[in-house]
């Protein structure tokens, strides 16, 4: 073989090394710039809304439900990722995880578990990217806790990720609960309320009956009455665009088919004043 062929065959094993080595490069630039650019929040308003029952007791199994919201454009944030601490002191926090939903919609089941399992355990898949605990085909998130006592529990919601699994949020956001077990809510004085035909109006509206402006004015026409009583709350000036976010009218179905309680509905009928979609 001439040193001249030894040459060509060189140079070509050279081109092929360079080749491999500069697009798996690029591939890991393109990757890495994923989370280079972090998620913004634009013209959009994000809030909170935590859902759980009135009263819980220790060895009783509830649901937590947390959605992120954009006021601004009614509908929910999507590919959220949340960090969900609850502490019953400022030190130590019982729960520290990660959970996701592509839809901005967290639901967790507590389930009670007798003294001799684990302390702590969550059921449930993990999404590739961060790991936080996910509900998939149908199936829920569990918690299963043998670590719940009657006192005030703090929840602390800390937003990662929003618009993609993958794509961390420019600025920390951090929403604030508390949970009474096994103690009355000392945050809400007012009475609730709720006369059991207004469940009626909650269901036409739930199924598209009635459109949301004649819900929201027969809303606002109970609470002026008095027929309707909810905790007072700083009031807005009322939106001339009436919309009302879709996770009120799951909170409509839920409470007029009896699975959620009246205080947990008024907490969503105080949510349309706080923000001027219902004028009192």
């Amino acid at each position: 073989m001439s040193f001249l062929t030894l040459k060509k065959i060189a140079l070509l094993l050279l081109i092929i090394l360079i080749s491999g080595t500069l697009v798996p490069s690029f591939a890991q630039m393109e990757n890495k710039d994923v989370h280079v650019h972090p998620a913004t929040l634009g013209d959009r308003k994000p809030t909170m809304n935590f859902i759980f029952p009135e009263k819980i007791d220790a060895k009783q199994d509830f649901t937590l439900k947390m959605i992120l919201y954009d006021e601004i454009n009614k509908k929910n944030f999507q590919h959220v990722t949340i960090k969900l601490a609850i502490r019953n002191d400022v030190k130590t926090p019982l729960i520290n995880a990660l959970f996701y939903d592509k839809n901005g919609q967290i639901e967790i089941d507590f389930k009670y578990q007798s003294f001799d399992k684990p302390r702590f355990i969550i059921q449930a898949p993990q999404e590739t990217y961060l790991g936080g605990y996910m509900s998939e085909f149908g199936s829920k998130i569990i918690a299963r806790q043998n670590v719940l006592e009657d006192g005030l529990y703090h929840l602390e919601a800390t937003v990662i990720s929003i618009d993609s699994p993958a794509q961390f949020i420019d600025k920390e956001i951090v929403f604030n609960k508390e949970i009474h077990i096994g103690e009355q809510l000392k945050d809400i004085h007012d009475e609730i309320n709720i006369p059991p035909w207004v469940r009626n109006n909650a269901k036409w509206w739930s199924n598209g009956e009635i459109d949301d402006k004649s819900f929201a004015s027969g809303i606002q026409f109970m609470i002026k009455e008095g027929i309707i009583k909810i905790p007072s709350t700083e009031n807005k000036e009322a939106s001339k665009d009436v919309k009302i976010p879709e996770w009120i009218r799951n909170n409509a179905k839920w409470w007029s088919n009896g699975e959620i309680d009246d205080r947990t509905f008024a907490n969503g009928i105080q949510y349309l004043v706080k923000v001027g979609i219902i004028n009192t």
